[in-house]
């Protein structure tokens, strides 16, 4: 596999490599912002009632994949639905929402407006109309000063480290990444309102669903969670829905994707975990008892070492904001940590990350024609 066919360097070659992909495979369109530089092209294939929709680049980092993995789907798959296939399913491919934070390298995005950089995953169904009404992540207040301590290899490290493993059976290491509202530069900022990229996304989904939707299948595609084996070359993957494993939409995707890791949430009982993401925005705007409503991400593994890898990732995070707040940019080695902790430079990981989502949409395509 030649991975320069689908992988790009930047947004716009990453967008130009998708819009000649989609061109004869599918329809084309775009959701264009006023005064926005990065407009999102989606393309669509078929006109069944029954939706699958395929999202990269929430986070923007990861649209480096994502943007591969979609334009090997237009490659090697689309060509071959057959019209019966296209007469029951409509395939929809959401090409990297978040083109900021692919083109500059960030999983964020820097709200200009209200500033603090923006992760768009705790951005979506968040009612902001009642600012005194925000979710509260109060563990995360915990971990704040540390994580955007002063930049040191060795002590900060060290200090995250204890950290973990200090606060990682009572939930306060896990509450780190659900989403807070309180900090504009604190890690995983939901933000003071909608943002574009946010509006745009869910014009796109509305535009999907308008034309007499009977179900939706909803499928992000991310990079960081899971192990990313250098000596072997390896990469693991895993598919992580929402909801305790007893629910409907855990073993709807159990039955459909059998050789996948599916990976539940059983602390998500009462209610979501993860703050204002997006398969649950999804569920909540569209599910009915007519309409079922099925929303995962398929993540790629990025991490070397299973305790350090999410170590590192939360201290160069920490970093970058340490340096925006105190220099007013990100110094090249935080940037290039940062790179490397959410698209790997090795080319054996690019590979075997393909492999990985090659599997998936050959199986997924599989069980939805035996349906």
């Amino acid at each position: 596999m030649n991975t320069s066919d689908y992988y790009s360097e930047n947004w716009y070659q990453a967008t130009e490599k998708f819009i000649k992909n989609a061109v004869g495979r599918g329809r084309l369109q775009w959701c264009v912002a006023d005064n926005h530089l990065y407009d999102i092209p989606y393309v669509t294939i078929g006109n069944g009632p029954h939706k699958v929709v395929i999202n990269s680049g929430v986070h923007g980092i990861e649209g480096f994949f994502g943007s591969a993995a979609q334009n090997m789907f237009l490659d090697r798959y689309a060509a071959g639905l057959s019209q019966r296939f296209l007469e029951k399913y409509t395939i929809v491919l959401i090409h990297v929402i978040n083109g900021w934070g692919m083109q500059n390298r960030m999983r964020e995005v820097v709200d200009q407006k209200n500033g603090g950089l923006v992760d768009l995953n705790r951005n979506f169904g968040v009612d902001f109309s009642k600012p005194d009404a925000l979710p509260q992540n109060p563990r995360y207040e915990l971990a704040h000063d540390l994580l955007l301590s002063r930049p040191d290899k060795i002590i900060k490290k060290n200090a995250i480290k204890d950290f973990r493993a200090k606060h990682l059976k009572d939930g306060v290491w896990a509450a780190i990444s659900y989403g807070q509202y309180v900090h504009p530069y604190g890690l995983f900022y939901g933000g003071v309102a909608p943002m574009t990229e946010n509006k745009m996304t869910m014009s796109i989904y509305d535009n999907v669903m308008r034309d007499g939707a009977k179900s939706l299948v909803s499928i992000g595609l991310h990079t960081g969670l899971g192990r990313f084996d250098r000596k072997r070359g390896c990469v693991t993957s895993q598919l992580l829905v929402s909801h305790p494993s007893n629910h409907k939409n855990t073993r709807f995707f159990k039955e459909m994707l059998p050789g996948t890791q599916i990976v539940p949430d059983e602390n998500a009982k009462d209610g979501p975990s993860l703050l204002g993401d997006l398969v649950d925005a999804l569920e909540v705007r569209y599910g009915t008892k007519d309409i079922p409503v099925y929303t995962a991400d398929f993540e790629i593994g990025t991490g070397e070492f299973p305790i350090m890898s999410p170590v590192y990732k939360r201290m160069d995070m920490g970093d970058a904001r340490y340096n925006l707040l105190n220099g007013g940019q990100i110094n090249p080695e935080t940037r290039a940590n940062l790179t490397e902790s959410w698209y790997p430079s090795d080319e054996r990981w690019r590979g075997a990350a393909l492999g990985r989502v090659n599997l998936l949409f050959s199986e997924m395509l599989s069980k939805l024609n035996q349906r």
